[in-house]
């Protein structure tokens, strides 16, 4: 597979999260449910959580304002908005979702954790993404050391920047970056990847 890649060069392969490692829709899902769940006035949890899912889809996983929408068409007074708002995203931000590796995805991390350094670089929640980190069982592949979460560190500190490149301990001693391989499912990571001159892979059915 992707025989444009030098792998006898490369000696680290990196990650993004969502969307990459798991199935972003199933964690979607998840949350969207609790959220509505919280939030249900006379039995409408179900319209609010399609509404909200039909946004998602629509708009993407990175559009702010799925909560600020869903609140309003469902008619909450003006002056209890902000409140919801905030109660949805904390939701949201703290969320322990059940996730799960595909069998496919275990063994190429398996084998790949045998031959390469691997890291994952992950925009985010700094609670959120560990807590998906921890169900999805990814320290058992990837050193937590290796692992950055923008969230720990600050807006600026998000793809496709490259302020991550000094905290992963499998980028550093005099690594080439042309030795170095990342693999994501978005613009955000294809940018990133030329930012920082690795070798990109864009995520299909094949990883």
């Amino acid at each position: 597979l992707y025989p444009d890649i030098p792998w006898k060069d490369i000696t680290t392969v990196g990650f993004d999260l969502d969307g990459t490692l798991y199935d972003e829709f199933d964690f979607i899902c998840q949350v969207y449910h609790k959220i509505a769940k919280t939030f249900a006035r006379e039995g409408n949890e179900a319209e609010i959580f399609q509404f909200m899912l039909v946004r998602w889809v629509e708009k993407g996983s990175t559009y702010p304002f799925i909560f600020k929408e869903t609140i309003e068409k469902f008619n909450v007074k003006k002056k209890l908005r902000e409140k919801y708002i905030k109660e949805a995203l904390a939701i949201f931000r703290n969320f322990k979702p059940k996730l799960t590796l595909t069998n496919r995805k275990k063994i190429i991390l398996d084998e790949l954790k045998k031959n390469y350094k691997l890291f994952i670089v992950s925009n985010g929640s700094s609670v959120l993404q560990w807590n998906k980190v921890k169900s999805l069982k990814l320290e058992k592949f990837v050193d937590k050391k290796n692992i950055f979460i923008s969230g720990d560190h600050g807006k600026n500190y998000e793809k496709p920047g490259l302020f991550s490149l000094d905290l992963i301990p499998a980028l550093k001693n005099n690594m080439k970056n042309k030795e170095v391989v990342f693999i994501g499912d978005r613009n955000t990571d294809e940018q990133f990847a030329k930012n920082a001159g690795f070798h990109f892979i864009k995520i299909t059915d094949k990883i």
